[in-house]
């Protein structure tokens, strides 16, 4: 199984002979739109052009509609034919983009014989929920991989303690920007709760994204990196903090450790 790290939130995943892509955020460096006022988003180029994130993928995977998930430049990019798997609040929005084959997750759903499953979560503080929106991320699980929980843009809460805690997944993919919304942070994992996080999935692989990318982020690769020093030698492997384009490969299960 491979995972890499497109920029910030966007990542492919192979697993079993298929390969998904999740949110894709593709537009050029300050093409976005800025979260803070101050700069516009992305902060950073592709690290690859378009066409390269998008190529040889299965499905597409969207978590929800925010603009540094899911943008024009991405349902450009997107070759027809390619399905496209959504919680079913967001399929309109998508076909509003022009995708024709959008379909809604409504219970497990397959790509091949990867199994694709919704998983709850609250995108920051009580007081930010209404204006946020719901969000959603995704249980992958196919036979003789590594199982991958990609929590989408959640804080560390009640509804993903319960995942971790019933699911025991082997990957546990983080947002650790904790980013911020006029003086409401964190919206996403924060430095201490990806600690948390990697506290209670022991002895999964933590692997943290969503960072160094958007202008309203308050921990940086390098803020996450100081956090995690006094980590003992094993505990610090469990933690990866991918560059943007990097690649991280994980053994079959039947290879990992006990």
């Amino acid at each position: 199984m491979q995972i890499q790290l497109v920029r910030s939130a966007t990542i492919r995943v192979s697993m079993a002979g298929v390969t998904l892509l999740i949110d894709p955020w593709l537009a050029a460096k300050g093409e976005g739109r800025s979260y803070s006022g101050d700069v516009r988003s992305p902060l950073v180029d592709l690290p690859m052009p378009a066409e390269a994130v998008v190529e040889a993928i299965d499905a597409v995977l969207i978590s929800h509609l925010h603009s540094d998930h899911f943008d024009t430049a991405a349902a450009a990019a997107i070759r027809p034919g390619t399905p496209v798997l959504a919680p079913e609040h967001d399929v309109a929005g998508l076909e509003g983009f022009g995708l024709a084959h959008v379909s809604a997750i409504t219970g497990p759903t397959k790509v091949g014989p990867v199994e694709i499953v919704l998983t709850p979560g609250r995108h920051g503080p009580d007081e930010v929920l209404e204006a946020m929106g719901e969000v959603a991320g995704f249980l992958l699980r196919a036979p003789g991989e590594p199982s991958v929980y990609w929590v989408g843009d959640s804080i560390l809460c009640d509804e993903v303690r319960q995942v971790i805690r019933s699911e025991r997944p082997d990957v546990v993919v983080v947002h650790a920007c904790g980013a911020d919304w006029e003086g409401s942070a964190p919206l996403v994992m924060d430095a201490a709760m990806v600690l948390e996080t990697m506290r209670l999935s022991a002895p999964a692989t933590v692997v943290a994204t969503h960072m160094d990318a958007v202008d309203h982020a308050t921990v940086s690769r390098a803020d996450l990196e100081c956090a995690a020093a006094d980590l003992d030698g094993p505990e610090r492997r469990r933690l990866r903090i991918p560059a943007d384009g990097e690649v991280l490969v994980f053994p079959p299960a039947a290879q990992r450790p006990a």
